[in-house]
């Protein structure tokens, strides 16, 4: 503990013009710029960090300098009973900060992950770590585009992602301004890469569609994005406590080169009564599997299942999917038929089917529509407005007609 007030003083003595240097990459350069915060990794014991170019490390708290230098070669952090670890050293802390002039290396399991802006690790109430990345908006896009759009895919869809992203970016983070991060770097928020993410195109995408947002009646959209609709967006009211015209569902004719437009799937029923079970629900060995109601789109609301003393259990159907596994069932809209203690699911699409179908975008850039106009489709009834531009600050702005379907 002594060593580390004596490290304080002395990097606080000889380190403001460096100071100065490194922490502008952390702090907005203009009112216009925006930064969100990114949970990379929640609830580890430790993680590895290595650090490129000159860096800081610091308590956020006091300004405290801990550590600072040209390289941080790879070293643990740990939480340990007294605080924060950072390789040998304890540090009576709940927070550490690292800033860098080049980016922070993250090595999460067996892959390695550079990220830009600053890195906050926090120990948590548990006694265990949570590590964010605070990072300028676009560059948060860029770190996205690669995970959510094959490479393959023509440019025009890699703008319509951008545009979604940063829209739905901003709409967390109008939400979350007294939480400790705004998203998260997995599929229930935007799966987010960092650095380690940015490729030419998706970057090209990110510089062509810069600031660029979607509005509704003057307040910026929730703009959800799924992979493969399978012929029919969803209603967000179905899923969330939400009712806005630009996502009530629409018909879609251009994901059918999906691979996930039509899927099968079997099942062992009683792996899923061991699901069932570990949520709660009381059920025994599954004898059948029932859709009680459908919605406007298709998918299903209610499924009852009974087992095979007579028990019965009704199930909302996106409660159903989560526990089954939003990857292994793939969408809500399916029919079941049983095989005794199996039985197959045969579905349509993949995701929670609300907002812009990915699979339908890239349809529709193969027939040479425009970003705005897939954007317009999917989101009938949108403006496309530059958050950067004086324009976003009073929002007057006029709202586009929507695309008719094809």
């Amino acid at each position: 503990m002594t060593r580390f007030f004596k490290n304080s003083i002395l990097a606080g003595a000889i380190f403001c013009s460096f100071k100065l240097l490194v922490v502008s990459a952390a702090v907005p350069e203009s009112p216009q710029q925006k930064f969100i915060r990114v949970a990379v990794l929640r609830h580890v014991d430790k993680l590895n960090i290595e650090i490129r170019g000159r860096y800081e490390i610091s308590d956020p708290k006091t300004q405290d300098i801990l550590l600072q230098g040209r390289r941080f070669r790879r070293t643990s952090i740990a939480a340990s009973p007294g605080g924060i670890n950072i390789g040998q050293v304890e540090y009576p802390l709940d927070q550490v900060k690292l800033v860098s002039n080049k980016d922070v290396t993250v090595h999460i399991g067996k892959k390695d992950k550079r990220f830009r802006g600053a890195i906050d690790i926090f120990k948590e109430k548990d006694g265990r770590l949570l590590v964010i990345n605070t990072v300028e908006l676009e560059d948060y896009i860029r770190g996205i585009l690669y995970h959510e759009v094959s490479h393959r895919w023509p440019l025009e869809v890699f703008k319509v992602q951008a545009i979604a992203a940063r829209t739905y970016a901003l709409y967390r983070m109008e939400r979350s301004a007294k939480q400790k991060y705004d998203v998260t770097n997995d599929i229930y928020s935007q799966v987010y890469g960092g650095r380690s993410a940015e490729r030419y195109r998706s970057n090209l995408a990110v510089d062509q569609t810069k600031g660029l947002v979607m509005f509704y009646n003057k307040k910026i959209l929730p703009a959800y994005f799924h992979a493969t609709c399978g012929g029919t967006t969803e209603d967000v009211s179905e899923l969330w406590k939400l009712d806005l015209p630009p996502l009530k569902g629409n018909i879609c004719e251009f994901c059918k080169k999906s691979p996930h437009y039509r899927w099968k799937k079997n099942f062992r029923s009683k792996d899923i009564q061991e699901k069932l079970n570990a949520h709660g629900h009381a059920i025994g060995l599954i004898q059948e599997i029932a859709v009680l109601e459908r919605n406007a789109s298709g998918r299903i609301r209610r499924l009852q299942i009974k087992d095979r003393s007579g028990q019965v259990l009704t199930v909302a159907g996106k409660d159903f999917r989560e526990i089954v596994g939003p990857n292994v069932l793939k969408s809500n809209n399916y029919e079941i038929v049983m095989q005794g203690y199996y039985f197959d699911a045969y579905g349509r699409g993949w995701g929670h089917g609300v907002g812009l179908c990915q699979w339908g975008a890239y349809g529709m850039a193969l027939k040479k529509y425009s970003y705005s106009e897939i954007l317009q489709y999917y989101y009938p009834g949108i403006a496309i407005v530059d958050y950067q531009s004086p324009e976003f600050a009073d929002s007057s702005f006029a709202q586009p007609k929507p695309l008719p379907a094809e």
